[in-house]
């Protein structure tokens, strides 16, 4: 059982070097999401298809927003876009889960948008909008797979303090991204750990999730969003769950 597993483990009510650290401060209240299309030199977006990619957007956070009013949260998502009429072109390398991709893109893409740093356009957001909370989400024409790049407190603020994602346009499998892997990455932004197995998490706790929260969005991922939820330790970890259980702790990946 997972509580004999764990009854050497002091609990850490609060996970402070992910939780409300960077611009994606709470997941609750208004937030503010910047959407960005890029593409590589020889392929581009198709305006119906950036169309296409901002309707999953929208699913993904309705999505979050119900999963909030369940738990009596209040959560409003608003934002912009940038890149629709015309993309930004920039040489990105294809996500392959390995735990070594690029984690400066989110400032990258922000110059390039026309913001000399993401300290910048945090302040913009807190200036000109009602939200307290802000985060980049990047969409890369091609294959991949996405992953999140949340802010630390010992990382360089003016570089990496305004927090996001990239998800590309179709996986590795060349199969069609889905509304809840963009939800999926949203939740790392503001705490989430992965429960299936990857380069920081084992194949044991992978299993053990299976058994507790088949159904939860940091496992696996659908096509159909609606028949997945987010389980009782990812709603400790963004805050949500303010009753955590000591064996929470025994699915913290490595490195977190």
């Amino acid at each position: 059982m997972i509580r004999s597993i764990l009854t050497f483990i002091t609990l850490t009510l609060l996970p402070i070097n992910k939780w409300r650290a960077g611009s994606a401060y709470a997941l609750e209240g208004n937030i503010y999401t910047l959407s960005c299309f890029v593409s590589g030199p020889s392929n581009e977006w198709t305006y119906n298809e950036k169309l296409n990619i901002i309707n999953k957007l929208n699913e993904s956070t309705q999505w979050i927003t119900q999963q909030a009013n369940k738990e009596g949260i209040s959560t409003q998502f608003e934002g912009g876009n940038f890149g629709l009429k015309q993309d930004i072109k920039m040489d990105i390398a294809s996500g392959t889960a390995s735990g070594n991709e690029a984690v400066d893109l989110v400032s990258k893409v922000l110059q390039q948008v026309g913001y000399k740093n993401p300290l910048v356009f945090d302040s913009w957001v807190k200036k000109n909008t009602k939200c307290t909370n802000a985060h980049v989400i990047i969409f890369m024409k091609g294959k991949g797979n996405g992953y999140a790049m949340p802010y630390k407190d010992d990382m360089d603020k003016e570089k990496y303090f305004v927090e996001g994602a990239i998800l590309y346009e179709k996986y590795l499998n060349n199969s069609d991204l889905a509304s809840a892997s963009i939800a999926h990455e949203i939740l790392h932004l503001y705490g989430g750990w992965d429960l299936y197995k990857t380069f920081s998490q084992t194949k044991d706790r992978e299993e053990k999730a299976k058994e507790l929260f088949p159904n939860s969005i940091m496992l696996r991922t659908s096509y159909n969003i609606k028949e997945l939820e987010i389980d009782e330790v990812t709603k400790w970890l963004i805050g949500w769950n303010k009753k955590p259980k000591e064996w929470y702790e025994w699915f913290r990946p490595k490195g977190e």
